[in-house]
């Protein structure tokens, strides 16, 4: 299993600072830090797809190793950055996970279904302040049944965070959608069978600075 850490965006919400790189921790571990901390021990390869222009920025903070491959590239969408990372990458299945996001508590990266069917969806109860700022699932005894992304009307009691998948989702990515979870719904109204894993703990969405500053304020003591 590969994973893949999509670093390509303009960070708009945060006048333009890398998100991926605040810290999470008095000893200044970035938020990316953390997960490839933990993904290299799950994954063969980490794939960090990336602007042009943030590769140097890359190598100032030391991020290589043999198994990380930093992927310079221009897209429109993290959707289409995906897409491209998985026509390079020969492995099967890939963990997803946004690299400005921070989990506290049980860790996904050991928990998710290496092989999935499809995919295998981590979950988290959502807080109050979070409703409508994240995307939330609707779920059965074994299977997700509908996800909404940041609706402000939806009650959905669950967000998700991060997913394994494998190349069966591929029929299901649109290049034009914001984000791969709009393949996650796609491929439910396909009526395939997404997995799911309730996490016990908290999900935090660091891309934008009051999650952030709430995610310093519950987690760093």
């Amino acid at each position: 299993m590969d994973a893949i850490l999509p670093a390509a965006g303009l960070a708009t919400r945060m006048q333009g600072i890398p998100k991926f790189l605040l810290p999470s921790s008095r000893e200044y571990d970035s938020l990316i830090g953390l997960h490839i901390d933990n993904l290299i021990k799950h994954c063969e390869r980490i794939w960090i797809p990336t602007r042009p222009d943030l590769v140097l920025l890359f190598d100032t903070f030391g991020f290589r190793n043999e198994k990380i491959t930093i992927l310079p590239m221009s897209t429109k969408t993290m959707s289409e950055t995906i897409t491209k990372v998985l026509s390079i990458s020969k492995a099967e299945t890939h963990f997803l996970c946004m690299p400005d996001t921070y989990f506290f508590g049980e860790k996904p990266y050991e928990l998710l279904n290496k092989n999935p069917l499809i995919a295998d969806v981590a979950c988290w109860n959502i807080r109050e302040d979070q409703f409508g700022k994240l995307g939330q699932v609707k779920v059965g005894d074994d299977y997700i049944t509908d996800i909404k992304d940041k609706d402000k009307n939806c009650k959905y009691n669950l967000n998700w965070g991060c997913f394994t998948f494998s190349r069966d989702l591929i029929p299901f990515i649109d290049d034009n959608d914001p984000h791969l979870g709009y393949a996650l719904s796609n491929a439910i109204e396909d009526e395939q069978k997404i997995q799911y894993k309730i996490i016990n703990g908290s999900y935090y969405d660091c891309g934008t600075p009051d999650e952030y500053l709430n995610m310093l304020k519950n987690v760093i003591n």
